[in-house]
């Protein structure tokens, strides 16, 4: 067998830089895919969402006030929340929040005014946090956990942190489960009654403090993305970044 001439080693070689550069394109091609694929199927809205109306009962919040009227609140995952509030006439506000992340519009609807801010980043969730106005007052190791405890992730929230099922008694005529949690001080808790299990109130407690939180219907309903889009027929101001 002969040694290989010049020209058949030049063969071999710009065959197999042919294939390094093939191989190199094809992984190319695949990361492009992969990249394409992911990104469609992040676009994909939500089939589903959680609707439930709330409102506070509370020794600092008198039952006749605006603050105790209730709340409409619709939320798919930590893209898309939205609060709609009644209206608030000695005030001249009809509050609504619209969360469509990164962007989110603050509306008036008794002025037919919004304001338009765009999340910096670089995460991007929409957070729906329950006793955000009661946690400034709280330690730092409560405050944090407490924060977490979000409208439309109450369930979830109690079973990541291994709360377990203990009969709730009797409230609002319904039979109730209760899910209890303990930080420093503070305690929360969530009745759940039904099949399947769906909250009823949410209540935190701390010495002679306490706030409750009663849901008057929740449910899961089908998506509409209309509820998240852009408001119409509203004067839009750009918030200063």
């Amino acid at each position: 067998m002969h040694p290989p001439t010049n020209s058949e080693q030049g063969n071999v070689e710009h065959t197999a830089k042919m294939d390094q550069k093939e191989k190199a394109q094809m992984k190319t091609a695949l990361l492009v895919f992969c990249l394409f694929c992911s990104t469609a199927l992040a676009q994909q809205p939500p089939k589903t969402m959680v609707k439930l109306q709330v409102q506070i009962q509370s020794p600092d919040v008198p039952a006749d006030s605006f603050a105790a009227k209730p709340k409409i609140i619709y939320r798919a995952g930590n893209q898309y929340c939205r609060v709609e509030e009644q209206p608030d006439p000695s005030n001249g506000i009809h509050g609504l929040m619209i969360i469509n992340e990164p962007d989110a519009w603050m509306v008036n609807l008794a002025t037919n005014s919004a304001q338009h801010v765009v999340d910096p980043g670089p995460s991007f969730n929409c957070r729906l946090p329950i006793f955000s106005d009661l946690a400034a007052s709280l330690p730092e190791d409560e405050r944090k956990e407490i924060l977490v405890l979000e409208f439309g992730q109450e369930y979830e929230f109690f079973k990541a942190r291994g709360a377990t099922p203990h009969p709730g008694g009797v409230q609002q005529g319904q039979q109730t489960t209760a899910y209890i949690l303990s930080f420093g001080e503070s305690k929360l808790a969530l009745f759940t009654y039904g099949t399947p299990e769906r909250p009823l109130s949410v209540a935190w407690v701390r010495g002679e403090k306490h706030e409750i939180f009663w849901y008057s219907g929740y449910g899961r309903v089908d998506f509409d993305l209309k509820l998240f889009s852009k408001p119409e027929k509203v004067r839009i101001d750009e918030a200063k970044q």
